[in-house]
């Protein structure tokens, strides 16, 4: 038995496997009895979720002691005892054993043969159970603590497998260490700048390459939970487990539904469309991909993004990336809005199916009134995301979205033409897929375009030659024959500064006045605006942000860097000190940035040799997927 934690971090304790879906869904997952693991330690933690979740007091500093790390571990540090252990007894010999079970859920999952959700689900995580902070409930889930019989690997195995099994894909029940990292820092950063998200508590290292990773969100429900029961026809399962998600968000505030069943259902309906149609908003405008498909399994059902295993951001619109899995290749950038409308046409007819008890086919839901709300919440959102791009204040982007849709769509127009061009050389393969590469960075264009206004004597008045308009933005890997400027790409380099200008004018909420006739009033309005935007897009288009390649070789330094410090308490902190600074200066929201202090970078301890390593990696692959 585990002793009692001290005062301050008591609450861990009331993370022991017990949650309310299994009130709710009595086949909805397997219970597994789970054991310490001995050799971790925190590689990982985030203090201010940590703070949030009330699990250490607010005025707790962001330095890890012996007593946190032991109830960290104590909490976290856990493997399940699985059908294969159960089989072979003498491999629990010693085993120190956790008082309750932990449930792995069911839900659909592409990789199963079986498309019902029979067979598929956690494969390798386990839920710790629910904390309650500030009035919002929140879940808690590990990965990478152990192989469950819902594995893929076990699917395709038909029998149970041992914890590490690697003969059958996704199979091993473990979590490396290099992309549970990876999923905590890039999953804070898209946290910090308004994405919605699920967070990463803690990672758990163990020294030889695996890990444990501890999810948290206020809802980790995924659309695979539910549409398991709609895909096997079971009414009361799917009705208790639909009523289980609204309630949660319901609870938490988020949503506000009314009592009667056909109400509460509409109303959950046009929730559950607007939350998709800005998730795949934003992941189009920010060139965020995310594999989405039927089954609902790598997303949450209430329009946040999961698991980042396959999660990429590009530095450009490489909408013709696809992932490469063991036997079939993702959807691509542009189809995600495709998905994520599939999934919501999906909730609906799950909706229809308990309130009426029909099952209906999937195409009778075509003109829902959600997927209305889904399309008009994808277009608001895309055009917020494009003028937050742009660098336009928020009363701006409003005023604008008011009152000038039909500029926002002409600039769009303008904008598409540089951002979907690919180089000549077509597709190449890469590491992890394919891809086609774009020609032009457009995030480099809309950073120094209003730098160029602001700084000519004419401001507004001058036009950037369509050289210069093209060599800013190019890639340095685009070749000569991409870069030809023919007479229809210099027409297009006048009309995207004609429509840049035109959307600079309706923010101040003026005419578009020819330039015979402005007035030096209006001039110095322009210059106020386009000041102001050129600071702002500076921040939001900052050259070193990061990408997935980017992200990779990070990961990789930071591993390099952290058995250095292993034994070393004042460099470990270091290490967690170094990725804190690393996450904020990527959160590229003005006001807000902050950018890695230059003290910091010139120490010649851990953190500052990380930090320049760091900075050479997002230089190296600024430009890549």
């Amino acid at each position: 038995m585990s002793q009692a934690p001290p005062a301050p971090y008591h609450r861990f304790q009331l993370l022991d496997g017990t949650h309310p879906w299994r009130d709710t869904a009595p086949d909805g997952y397997i219970d597994y009895p789970v054991r310490l693991r001995a050799g971790g330690r925190v590689l990982y933690f985030n203090f201010p979720l940590a703070r949030e979740l009330g699990l250490i007091p607010p005025d707790h500093g962001d330095r890890m002691n012996a007593a946190l790390e032991a109830i960290i571990l104590d909490t976290f540090s856990i493997q399940i005892i699985n059908e294969y252990d159960l089989a072979h007894p003498l491999r629990l010999k010693g085993a120190r054993l956790k008082p309750n079970a932990y449930m792995a859920t069911r839900y659909l999952q592409l990789q199963h043969k079986d498309k019902c959700g029979r067979t598929s689900g956690d494969g390798r995580s386990i839920w710790n159970g629910t904390l309650e902070a500030n009035g919002i409930c929140f879940d808690v889930s590990s990965r990478g603590t152990g192989a469950t019989i819902l594995s893929p690997g076990a699917s395709q195995a038909n029998r149970p497998l041992a914890t590490g099994e690697t003969r059958y894909g996704y199979a091993s029940g473990t979590a490396d260490l290099d992309e549970m990292l990876g999923s905590a820092i890039m999953s804070e950063i898209f946290y910090r700048e308004g994405i919605p998200t699920e967070r990463c508590l803690t990672v758990i290292d163990y020294g030889d390459g695996s890990s444990v990773g501890v999810r948290t969100a206020p809802n980790l429900v995924r659309p695979a939970h539910l549409f398991r029961y709609l895909k096997m026809g079971r009414h009361e399962e799917l009705k208790r487990a639909m009523e289980y998600f609204l309630d949660r968000q319901e609870k938490n505030g988020f949503w506000k539904l009314p009592a009667d069943p056909a109400g509460r259902s509409a109303r959950g309906l046009d929730q559950i469309g607007r939350s998709y149609g800005k998730l795949a908003a934003v992941m189009e405008e920010e060139y965020i991909f995310n594999w989405l498909s039927w089954d609902g399994d790598n997303v949450l059902a209430d329009g946040s993004i999961l698991d980042y295993g396959s999660i990429r951001q590009f530095a450009a619109k490489s909408n013709k990336y696809r992932y490469e899995d063991v036997d079939r290749f993702s959807t691509s950038l542009g189809e995600q809005r495709y998905w994520a409308r599939l999934m919501v046409q999906a909730f609906a007819q799950s909706a229809d199916f308990v309130l009426t008890g029909e099952k209906k086919k999937l195409r009778a839901f075509r003109e829902a009134a959600c997927l209305a709300e889904f399309d008009k919440e994808f277009r608001d959102e895309r055009d917020r995301r494009l003028l937050w791009r742009f660098g336009f204040t928020r009363p701006h982007i409003e005023k604008l979205m008011e009152k000038s849709r039909e500029d926002i769509a002409g600039f769009r127009r303008a904008l598409a033409y540089f951002e979907d061009l690919k180089v000549a050389k077509g597709p190449e393969k890469l590491p992890d897929g394919i891809t086609h590469r774009p020609v032009f960075l457009i995030r480099n264009l809309l950073r120094e375009l209003p730098r160029f206004y602001a700084g000519n004597a004419a401001g507004l008045a001058a036009d950037m030659d369509p050289v210069t308009f093209c060599r800013i933005m190019a890639a340095s890997y685009a070749g000569k024959r991409d870069l030809e400027l023919t007479p229809s790409r210099v027409a297009h380099v006048r009309e995207f500064q004609d429509r840049y200008r035109k959307l600079i004018r309706a923010a101040e909420g003026r005419p578009d006045e020819s330039r015979a006739t402005e007035n030096r009033a209006a001039n110095g309005r322009d210059e106020d605006t386009i000041r102001a935007v050129a600071e702002r897009s500076a921040v939001i288009n900052m050259e070193h942000r990061l990408t997935g390649d980017g992200l990779v070789w990070i990961i990789g330094e930071i591993m390099a860097m952290k058995d250095r410090a292993a034994k070393d308490p004042i460099a470990w902190d270091e290490l967690q000190d170094a990725v804190d600074a690393f996450i904020d200066s990527q959160v590229l929201i003005p006001g807000k940035w902050k950018p890695i202090p230059e003290d910091d970078l010139r120490s010649p301890r851990l953190k500052g040799r990380l930090l320049r390593k760091i900075k050479a990696d997002l230089e190296l692959y600024k430009e890549t997927v």
